[in-house]
């Protein structure tokens, strides 16, 4: 289930330029207020494949009418628009009940009040389907240095990266007993030119892009790609995409 939520806060609000972490504590919120139970599940478990733990949830970044780079970060200019998604129905209920119940999400020391909230039908996911982020995609690995292992960020120029994106969409597939076939592979293909960002996470700086792709696999494995998130930090706003409407002959 996808959400498309607007809000308007009647005039530009400031944020700072790492603001998804502003998002991603009210996400964790506005679900826990509307089921305590699940809210604990997701911040402290989440779904387990191989010892990898995924939150299903994932949100993109915030859409204004218009924005400008200011001294503290960005000026935003209502309406806002922002997507969140699951393949759990419960988290996307639970947010709406919230969003619903208090008309308002609170990001920093502004107040973004909720104009509308709507369900988006899923897009035809047959054959090859053109996509682009609508928020940054991340794919690491692990390499061993000076006799540790750290973890590497890769660019969407090295075929790993996509290895990576098609290894953990499976695992995701695996932990939520989603049927698929044996053998069953997700192709990628890169389009364009592409943008690199190191965003600041928790502490933690994360080498993130944008750009647009081709995705082609079995339907099942798409509907989770395009519903859980592609590649890591999904809650923390990473791995959106959406379909690009293409012409038809």
């Amino acid at each position: 289930m996808r959400l498309h939520i607007v809000f308007n806060t009647g005039k530009p609000i400031t944020l700072p330029w790492h603001y998804p972490h502003l998002l991603h504590g009210f996400l964790y919120g506005a679900i826990a207020r509307a089921r305590p139970q699940l809210g604990s599940f997701l911040h402290e478990q989440g779904f387990v494949a191989e010892s990898h733990r995924y939150k299903m949830v994932v949100f993109s970044k915030l859409y204004p009418r218009r924005a400008a780079t200011c001294s503290a970060g960005l000026t935003l200019t209502p309406p806002i628009h922002w997507w969140v998604s699951s393949p759990l129905a419960a988290p996307m209920e639970a947010l709406a009940v919230t969003l619903l119940a208090e008309g308002e999400a609170i990001l920093g020391t502004n107040r973004l009040a909720v104009e509308r909230i709507e369900v988006e039908p899923v897009p035809e996911l047959e054959g090859r389907v053109l996509c682009e982020t609508i928020s940054p995609l991340v794919a690491s690995t692990g390499v061993m240095s000076g006799g540790k292992l750290r973890k590497q960020f890769l660019s969407p120029d090295e075929p790993r990266f996509w290895e990576v994106l098609e290894v953990n969409l499976l695992r995701k597939a695996y932990a939520l007993e989603v049927p698929v076939k044996e053998g069953a592979r997700v192709r990628f293909e890169r389009i364009g030119e592409w943008r690199s960002k190191l965003l600041t996470v928790q502490g933690t700086q994360v080498r993130c892009y944008e750009g647009r792709f081709a995705l082609e696999g079995e339907k099942s494995l798409l509907l989770l790609a395009y519903e859980a998130g592609l590649g890591e930090r999904n809650m923390q706003g990473f791995g959106m995409f959406r379909v690009v409407p293409t012409r038809r002959r």
